[in-house]
């Protein structure tokens, strides 16, 4: 195919192609960058620009082939840069890009006469896809353009442009039989053209169309239409599916010849025939296709997406409420998988999400449904449902289909879900109510533990509704001062002296009073609260050992809870360190405990951030050693200083003699690897004994002190450090 260009020299689409200038309107720099290297990754020129309005100023002076809009700009949205271009008559086409989920912004787009609409985040095979189906459609609107100049010309140009038109041309008799075609004809559908002469148009139609056709062509001549448009595949030997896509227009041409007016003669004759034009708009019809299935679908699985889940979800009610039937939905999480994305990147994550979803299809009847809703969530309708005991061994054979360990980069993570359940129609009987109960049955699923699963139950939506209120009142804590640190101290048992001291937070709720960090640490946790809370609890306890230090009554550390979510930032290091530099703490003086779950998250990062710190002089504790994940391996790997000897173990001391063993066991083994020793929870003189008995040297608890606040623990620093509730 020709290209004509504005100097008169013929190029073809592909090396137009090749040619192209696009711009890009995007504010997102990174996400702008990225798009410009894999435009000229493909071998086209893009230039980029942060808002509509320089968009639009560089379209005044500058050539441009395609013009890709964001829908989301800082000066005005991509509709109106789409309707900004089109009321200045410039014919670039504009392909729209949007994280828009709604439908709307993308019918809205097409309407304001946008080429396309793709939805981020986006498939670079099918974005390249794209930009290349719309760069090739202004290429032969170009050469359409400028044929249409050149029909004034002559009748020779005339006939050369009909035989070089993009559009498959052709006339028809009064049977509708084919009386000329232009060589568009091969190109489109592989189809000889002088074949085709006195053949009935018809045989060019797909045999599913077939019978439609031949009723509108009846109905043509029946109602004397003048023009008539009809939408068809026609069949093609160059396409793998066997058709194309075609528009056909149809004018009838009374008092006219066929074969005369194929030569361009006058003619006197009653014989009525017609000329057809055939636009080929497979790749509209293809595009459009792909926009309706990326909107119902996930684009990374291919899973149906929140909205096909909820109209299924719908369907299985009416079926279920007709038939008296029973199902199940369930919400299903996937337990600290930002870990895998902070690790290797959303490239690796993503390869991982899309085997979670194929693993889990596995363990499905044809009847389930399953959808992604975001990063690591995912819904599943279970229909029909037996009992609950059909449902139990669906989370069975899925948490057996996730137990064989993903490979990332070689490394192997073992994957948990956690799963929430309801139930139809005992927990709602809207898609709405029944989504919701299973998310709030994942809440407390999420509380057993790593894996677990619960069934809806009307008493977690009053739950649900208190903590929910505990999130939006602890971030009003946070910002308005509410919170207080308490302090509970770690006493040598020999010379009587606070060896160090255990930051405690606390919140002066205004109508519940001081509330114990049992009330709100967990919700902190699992709002993601729990890291601007740790950076207010660091930040207290630098300032407070920074004003002990000045005036001369510090303890020799404090202690700080630290969650697993803030080691799984990557600026944690910075962020920490930066704390303890900013209030000149020697590092020293602070002592981090972590539990001993945390090790099985990802040991690498665990051990690379916590040597970070440590080489800095920060010491590293083991909080309730003994009670979880008690590897000995890591006690040697890992910069560890003190072990914490959990208070279950210290509280069955003078009741359980069995408990001596195990005590008697940590002790030897933190002796052995020279770290320091802290007995948690002790309350008697009995457990006191034992504990010095055994060499341990350091309790925390009752016995010596309840958590206090920072004035009432300065009275006993002021004392040399000595604790009075002690005796030696």
């Amino acid at each position: 195919m020709i290209y004509w260009g504005d100097r008169g020299a013929s190029v073809t689409t592909a090396q137009a192609d090749e040619r192209a200038r696009i711009l890009l309107i995007e504010d997102d720099a990174r996400f702008a960058a990225s798009l410009v290297s894999l435009l000229a990754n493909a071998g086209w020129s893009a230039e980029t620009c942060p808002t509509g309005g320089a968009g639009l100023a560089r379209l005044v002076g500058e050539p441009y082939d395609l013009l890709l809009v964001d829908i989301n700009l800082p000066d005005m949205n991509g509709h109106q840069v789409v309707r900004a271009v089109r009321d200045k008559g410039d014919r670039v086409p504009v392909m729209v890009i949007s994280g828009e989920t709604q439908i709307d912004a993308a019918i809205e787009a097409l309407r304001l006469g946008a080429a396309d609409f793709v939805r981020k985040p986006i498939e670079p095979e099918f974005v390249i896809h794209r930009i290349r189906t719309v760069l090739k459609q202004r290429w032969l609107e170009r050469e359409y353009r400028s044929f249409q100049l050149l029909v004034s010309q002559s009748e020779r140009v005339h006939r050369f442009l009909v035989d070089n038109s993009p559009d498959i041309i052709f006339t028809l008799d009064e049977h509708d039989c084919i009386t000329f075609v232009n060589d568009r004809v091969q190109e489109a559908l592989g189809l000889n053209r002088q074949s085709l002469l006195g053949s009935p148009l018809l045989e060019l139609v797909h045999v599913d169309d077939r019978e439609r056709t031949r009723y509108l062509l009846r109905e043509r001549r029946r109602l004397h239409q003048h023009q008539q448009q009809l939408d068809v595949r026609l069949v093609s030997t160059v396409d793998a599916r066997g058709y194309r896509h075609f528009q056909v227009l149809l004018t009838t041409i009374p008092d006219g010849n066929c074969a005369a007016l194929q030569a361009g003669e006058p003619v006197e004759t009653d014989a009525a025939c017609c000329y057809g034009v055939a636009r080929d708009v497979t790749e509209q019809r293809d595009a459009a296709q792909w926009a309706h299935y990326y909107l119902n679908h996930d684009a990374l699985t291919g899973l149906p997406n929140r909205q096909l889940f909820r109209d299924r979800l719908g369907l299985a009610i009416a079926q279920a409420k007709r038939n008296r039937e029973r199902f199940a939905v369930l919400y299903l999480n996937l337990d600290r998988f930002s870990a895998i994305n902070d690790l290797y990147g959303h490239v690796r994550a993503d390869a991982v999400l899309k085997e979670v979803a194929a693993r889990i299809q596995r363990c499905l009847r044809g009847g389930d449904t399953l959808a992604r809703l975001a990063a690591d969530e995912f819904l599943l309708l279970n229909m029909p449902m037996r009992d609950e005991a059909s449902v139990y061994a669906v989370i069975e054979r899925i948490g057996e289909e996730l137990a064989t360990p993903f490979l990332v980069e070689g490394n192997p993570h073992k994957l948990t879900l956690s799963t929430g359940v309801s139930l139809y129609p005992e927990h709602g009987d809207t898609p709405e109510s029944l989504i919701r109960h299973a998310n709030i049955a994942l809440y407390h699923g999420r509380r057993a533990g790593l894996g677990g699963h619960a069934f809806f139950q009307e008493a977690m939506r009053a739950d649900i509704d208190q903590r929910l209120q505990i999130e939006h009142q602890l971030q009003q804590a946070i910002d308005r001062g509410q919170l207080e640190l308490y302090f509970q101290p770690q006493v040598d048992i020999v010379n009587r002296r606070i060896r160090g001291v255990e930051a405690l937070v606390r919140w002066n709720h205004p109508q519940l009073g001081l509330l114990p960090p049992g009330e709100f640490i967990a919700v902190a946790e699992e709002t993601g609260l729990i890291i601007p809370l740790s950076k207010w609890v660091l930040g207290e306890c630098c300032r407070l050992m920074r004003a002990w230090l000045d005036r001369g009554i510090a303890p020799p550390r404090i202690g700080i809870n630290l969650s697993p979510r803030c080691l799984d930032l990557p600026s944690f290091v910075d962020c920490f360190l930066g704390t303890v530099d900013m209030h000149g703490v020697p590092p020293g003086r602070i002592e981090v405990e972590i539990t001993e779950n945390l090790f099985i998250h990802d040991p690498s990062a665990v051990v690379s951030r916590l040597n970070e710190i440590a080489a800095r002089g920060v010491r590293i504790a083991i909080d309730d050693f003994g009670t979880q994940y008690s590897s000995l391996g890591y006690l040697q790997k890992f910069p560890i200083h003190t072990l914490k000897i959990d208070k279950s173990f210290v509280w069955e001391i003078d009741r359980d003699a069995s408990q001596h063993t195990i005590i008697k066991a940590i002790i030897s083994i933190g002796q052995g690897l020279g770290l320091d020793l802290v007995a948690e929870g002790v309350e008697t003189e009995a457990q006191l004994r034992f504990l010095r008995e055994q060499g341990c040297r350091e309790i925390q608890g009752y016995l010596i002190s309840k958590p206090i606040p920072a004035h009432q623990l300065e009275a006993w620093l002021s004392q040399d450090g000595l604790t009075p509730n002690l005796h030696a």
